[in-house]
């Protein structure tokens, strides 16, 4: 992944007590790997949404992230926010909704959140998918990347306290 270290550590700042990060990008942009990281760097927790779809029977890895699978995700955030821990969410985000879910939980807790979208190029985001044992249909990858592109205008008017947008092309 080649954010770079200023980059990461501007990110850890906008971060911050009291935050909630919500990731937002499409499969294959470096999401979970930008969790990690910044889990490891700041003791905050990850909640995934492809965790909690594994967990969900039947799961073949293709599907999309079913309600079930997003409501114990939810339940897990409610938990630790409630909790006062920071949180990061690792999940596309691509749908307002999901991104309003995620923002209300926060609120009730008196924290903001902190978008951050990874900006990969789809060619990358594919290239990625390519290599994974759970691949996610390109038409779906490319659905989402689209999704992600469409929402950036508007995110600053949904009420996060930032919104942080790092390139994810590379390794």
């Amino acid at each position: 992944m080649s954010i770079l270290s200023q980059e990461l550590a501007c990110v850890i700042g906008e971060m911050g007590p009291g935050r909630c990060v919500l990731l937002m990008g499409a499969s294959g942009s470096g999401k979970s790997t930008l969790a990690a990281r910044l889990a490891a760097a700041t003791g905050a927790v990850v909640v995934s949404y492809d965790s909690h779809q594994r967990l969900t029977g039947g799961d073949t890895g293709t599907e999309p992230v079913g309600e079930r699978a997003l409501a114990a995700a939810w339940a897990e955030l409610e938990d630790h926010c409630a909790a006062g821990r920071q949180a990061i969410v690792d999940g596309t985000h691509c749908q307002p909704e999901r991104r309003a879910a995620v923002r209300a939980i926060a609120a009730a807790h008196g924290m903001g959140t902190v978008v951050l979208v990874l900006r990969a190029s789809l060619p990358t985001c594919l290239a990625r998918q390519g290599l994974r044992q759970r691949q996610v249909p390109d038409a779906d990858v490319a659905r989402q990347h689209a999704a992600i592109t469409a929402a950036l205008p508007a995110l600053v008017g949904e009420g996060h306290t930032a919104v942080l947008q790092l390139t994810a092309d590379g390794r």
